[in-house]
């Protein structure tokens, strides 16, 4: 059997990950590899690089307490209007987020061939528009990857690798299973701290119907990948959707701790009773409904 752990974008919100993974590891279940996109490509690089143990967790936990709002998202409104002003890319610099992920590698792991497990991690490219993947090349280098995954378009600048500019792999796929098939994992655990299958309620507002407008793009791409795993009879995926602290704003950094407690607890009350794939979606997934003059269509790919 090949184990992999599938870790989800997710923003400030990748803490309740690393509980999730403490809770894993607890129940001595181990990853042979790691997909990871965004917060979860951080989760994964810095696990991949340490070693799939419960030892490595306290530093990646010590790691996310570094993180705060001065070192990841810099400056004010004034500070976001001249960078706007004067044709920059992002409202942030992004060159804290990039030393702070230098300085939590361990000492000498500076490529993908260096690390002690596997870890294959999503990023897109807004010039062709393809979704690419690092952790196939082992001379490729860690820090880029984990920031080309993990840089949240119009926050962070996108990162410029090989006439690619990439940018966070969540835009195309935020919870990227397929890899983890792919790459032949017949037991996938997705941790999913972003988009689930439920139902949310109606929403109202400008913003919010364009959050929720690109919420549901980004979306379709979990639907597919638990359509096809559900139809191969070889995987197993557990879904661990973890919806705590789902309306945090993108810079606060105030429940770190509180977020590593929820993400254990969430990930030891499905570990409890592990469902089934099918089961799992005829509980989470709202059936469609009866609507005079329309109709659900299924397009091809998630059929």
């Amino acid at each position: 059997m090949t184990t992999a752990f599938v870790l989800s974008g997710g923003g400030i919100r990748g803490p309740l990950q690393v509980g999730a993974l403490r809770s894993l590891l607890e129940h001595d279940i181990k990853p042979d590899f790691f997909v990871g996109t965004s917060a979860g490509a951080i989760n994964s690089g810095f696990m991949a690089a340490r070693g799939p143990g419960l030892d490595a967790i306290p530093e990646l936990e010590a790691a996310w307490r570094k993180g705060t709002k001065d070192v990841v998202y810099p400056g004010n409104a004034f500070t976001i209007a001249w960078r706007a002003l004067t044709g920059e890319d992002s409202a942030f610099p992004s060159e804290g987020m990039r030393q702070l992920i230098e300085d939590n590698l361990p000492a000498g792991i500076t490529t993908f061939g260096q690390l002690k497990c596997p870890a294959y991690l999503t990023a897109a490219d807004l010039i062709s528009r393809r979704l690419y993947l690092f952790g196939e090349d082992p001379t490729a280098p860690l820090v880029d990857g984990i920031m080309a995954s993990s840089s949240i378009p119009v926050y962070q600048d996108p990162v410029d690798y090989h006439d690619l500019q990439l940018v966070d792999g969540g835009v195309v796929a935020s919870v990227p299973c397929s890899v983890a098939m792919d790459k032949g994992a017949d037991v996938i655990y997705a941790v999913n701290v972003s988009h689930g299958t439920e139902s949310l309620p109606r929403v109202s507002g400008i913003l919010n119907i364009l959050m929720r407008t690109i919420d549901t793009f980004i979306g379709q791409s979990l639907f597919n990948d638990l359509v096809r795993a559900e139809a191969d009879p070889r995987v197993a995926l557990h879904h661990i959707h973890i919806t705590d602290f789902s309306h945090l704003p993108f810079n606060d950094f105030d429940h770190i701790d509180e977020m590593f407690v929820a993400g254990k607890a969430a990930a030891d009350r499905y570990l409890e009773a592990p469902a089934p794939l099918d089961v799992q979606l005829a509980a989470d997934m709202a059936p469609a409904r009866a609507v005079p003059g329309v109709r659900e269509y299924i397009p091809p790919s998630t059929r």
